[in-house]
């Protein structure tokens, strides 16, 4: 009786839907309270900084956002070795909870009127830790869940993760609306502090799902076979620094582009279409919502013909798609504005398709760190900035259309390092990196 139990309880952990569903809610909380933070923006400038500096306070609080990428590249070696040395689920379990437990506490700091300047201190103390979980979620995530994967369905499995971050960002959008219709004005008074603490009990249903699966059999396999987990920094820049550079140019591409879609792409309706705020934000989460059922389609393609040719097309769409999507936003017609928002959709999506062929590029005793460093600088340089490059491109230039010939020269840039660089890894053995079908 007590052996089936057992073995029934071992079954639940190696369920494929458990295993999905664990990898992806952490992604999902990581989205969410980022995109949590950037919606409340206006309410927490008024709430830790000094109330007759309006301005400044806006700046600081979108200048403490931004700390939070620069806090990642140091969670990517921090939770990238608790991951190569202790585990995935380790590592994702301690940053998930590292995650909620600082978005929990934005909701609850005093402000400026209760604390002064230590209220604006401690908020990014907060951000530089959601920083820093950040830093080994999302490349966790995807390690986790292709290790678990059969060989033949690891890009479907991996785009549920993928749809994991556009939920992430529907579900915070829905979530900011929901209260400030409930709250009315008092939103504002402190309203705002209960979708932070919602934020925080979400990372620890995240946390209980991700406790309830297995260690991923790759690691298992690795660990019990006595290889040496967990190799040093120093080997893994000098022994794998040409993937790294090709891994740095991929994620540099494919965050700026994300990020200039879900972060600048609302600013940008408004100012060049005269969009307003909300219904560019319908646009946005009707989008998002596309972009969640195109991850689990583009992983069966992938499945089927191979991750070269997806990631092939989305480099080449960033560059020629780019120019004409914003030049059809600017027309102010909102049928040519859907067809260019569903262009800039397809470049993200399939670029985004391309993770699963750089993190099967890399050996398993180095996968987590050696695909965490390099999105996690990438998007610290690229994509973090990314909106703000775009409107000070906009402000200093006068052109419109500034912000689409940065990404397209970006994605030029690159485009050469991601079509020779990255190699065909359909059917390659996750342990020994030889191609099995």
């Amino acid at each position: 009786m007590t052996e089936t139990v057992s073995k029934d309880r071992e079954a639940r952990r190696r369920s494929p839907a458990r295993i999905v569903l664990a990898g992806a809610a952490g992604n999902f909380v990581e989205w969410f309270d980022f995109t949590l933070y950037g919606f409340s923006a206006v309410v927490i400038a008024a709430t830790f900084f000094p109330a007759d500096q309006a301005s400044a306070a806006l700046l600081g609080t979108f200048a403490i956002y931004g700390v939070a990428f620069v806090a990642r590249p140091l969670g990517a070696v921090v939770f990238g070795r608790i991951g190569d040395r202790l585990g995935r689920r380790a590592a994702l379990s301690a940053s998930v909870l590292l995650m909620g437990g600082a978005t929990a506490a934005i909701g609850l700091l005093p402000g400026w009127a209760t604390i002064g300047v230590a209220a604006p201190v401690l908020l990014l103390v907060c951000r530089l830790l959601q920083g820093l979980s950040a830093g080994g979620e999302y490349t966790g995530a995807i390690t986790f869940s292709a290790e678990h994967a059969p060989s033949g369905r690891r890009m479907l499995w991996m785009g549920f993760i993928g749809s994991s971050t556009m939920l992430g960002v529907t579900g915070a959008t829905l979530t900011v609306v929901l209260f400030q219709a409930l709250a009315g004005d008092a939103f504002a008074a402190g309203g705002w502090r209960w979708t932070f603490i919602v934020a925080g009990l979400l990372s620890l249903v995240a946390l209980l799902l991700r406790l309830g699966v297995g260690e991923t059999p790759v690691f298992t396999e690795m660990a019990e076979e006595g290889t040496k987990p967990g190799r040093s920094f120093g080997y893994l820049l000098r022994t794998y620094w040409r993937s790294l550079l090709v891994l740095l140019c991929y994620f540099g591409v494919t965050g700026v582009v994300t990020h200039m879609f879900l972060g600048y792409m609302p600013t940008y309706l408004g100012q060049a279409a005269g969009v307003s705020s909300s219904t560019a934000l319908t646009i946005i989460t009707v989008l998002t919502l596309f972009a969640a059922v195109a991850g689990p389609v583009f992983g069966v393609l992938g499945d089927r013909i191979g991750r070269r040719p997806l990631v092939r097309a989305g480099a080449l769409g960033a560059v020629v798609l780019t120019v004409p999507a914003y030049l059809l936003i600017g027309s102010r017609s909102m049928p040519a504005i859907v067809v260019a928002m569903f262009a800039l959709l397809l470049v993200v999506s399939l670029l985004g398709a391309g993770a699963m062929a750089v993190l099967e590029m890399l050996p398993a005793d180095v996968r987590f760190s050696g695909v965490a460093l390099p999105y996690n600088v990438a998007y610290a340089l690229f994509a973090g900035t990314a909106p703000l490059v775009s409107q000070l491109l906009v402000d200093t230039s006068g052109s419109l259309l500034a912000p689409a010939f940065y990404a397209t020269a970006l994605a030029l840039l690159g485009l050469p390092v991601i079509l020779r660089g990255i190699p065909e890894t359909r059917g390659i053995d996750l342990r020994t990196g030889v191609v099995t079908s």
